[in-house]
C-alpha cells in the first residue's frame, strides 16, 4: 500500500502541490496583519514555487524532458525521458528538498539570508528557463517561464524592497544570500540529480510531459 501510494504521488505532486499553493494563499490572507512584508513576500514566492512546479511538470509539463534534452546536449548524452533527471529524482528536489527551503524563510522571518536565498534562486529561473533553452534547443519558451518572470521576478524585487524599509539590510546579508542560493543550486538542484541519476531508470515521463521531444522520437512525426 505504502508503494502505491508513493507512485500515485510520484505522479499527481504537481497537482497536489497546486492545492498546497491554494491552501498557503487562504492562510496568508488570514494572517497577513500578524505577519511582517518580507515575510508575507516570502510565502508569496512559496505559492510562486508551487505555480513554477505546476507550469514545469503539469501544464504544459514538458520542463523536465526539456531540462534533460538541454543536458543531453551540454553532457553529450542522456534521454529526454528519464536521464538525467527522471520523475523520482524531480519529485524528491521539487517536494522533499525545495519545500523546507521555501517555507523557512515563512517561519523563520528575522534570517535575513533565508529569505534572500530563494529569492534569489527564484529570479534566476526567469534566465534559466528563458535562455537556455533557445541557446541550446533553438526554442523560444521553456515550462517555469512564465511564472517565473511574472511571479518570482516581482515578488523577488519587492521583498529586496521591503527588507529594506523593515530596517538595515548589510552588505553581509546580501552575500549570506547569494551564498545560500549558490547552495541550493549546488546540493538541492545539481547533487540530488547526480546521485539519483540512472540511464535505465524506470522512472520515465509520460507522453504528455515530452512535449517538442515527442515527435523527435516518433519516427512517422
Amino acid at each position: 500500500m505504502a508503494r502505491l501510494n508513493l507512485d500515485r504521488y510520484r505522479r499527481q505532486w504537481p497537482r497536489v502541490g497546486a492545492v498546497l499553493g491554494m491552501a498557503a494563499g487562504g492562510a496568508t490572507a488570514l494572517a497577513a496583519r500578524k505577519m511582517t512584508p518580507p515575510q508575507v513576500l516570502s510565502a508569496a514566492n512559496l505559492i510562486a514555487l508551487l505555480v513554477h512546479q505546476y507550469e514545469e511538470y503539469r501544464d504544459p509539463g514538458y520542463g523536465g524532458t526539456q531540462i534533460n534534452r538541454v543536458m543531453g546536449r551540454v553532457l553529450k548524452g542522456g534521454s529526454p525521458r528519464n536521464y538525467p533527471l527522471n520523475t523520482h529524482s524531480a519529485m524528491c528536489i521539487n517536494t522533499a528538498i525545495a519545500y523546507p527551503i521555501y517555507m523557512a524563510p515563512v517561519l523563520f522571518p528575522e534570517k535575513k539570508w533565508l529569505g534572500l536565498g530563494p529569492v534569489y534562486f527564484g529570479m534566476s529561473q526567469a534566465g534559466l528557463h528563458g535562455i537556455l533553452p533557445k541557446v541550446v534547443l533553438g526554442e523560444w519558451y521553456g515550462p517555469g517561464f512564465l511564472s517565473s518572470a511574472l511571479l518570482h521576478v516581482p515578488i523577488g524585487v519587492s521583498y529586496i524592497r521591503a527588507l529594506r524599509r523593515a530596517g538595515p539590510v548589510t552588505g553581509s546579508d546580501y552575500r549570506k544570500g547569494l551564498g545560500y542560493a549558490a547552495v541550493i543550486v549546488v546540493f538541492g538542484l545539481a547533487a540530488p540529480n547526480v546521485l539519483m541519476r540512472k540511464k535505465d531508470s524506470p522512472y520515465a515521463f509520460t507522453d504528455a510531459q515530452m512535449g517538442p521531444a515527442l515527435a523527435d522520437e516518433d519516427p512517422h512525426a
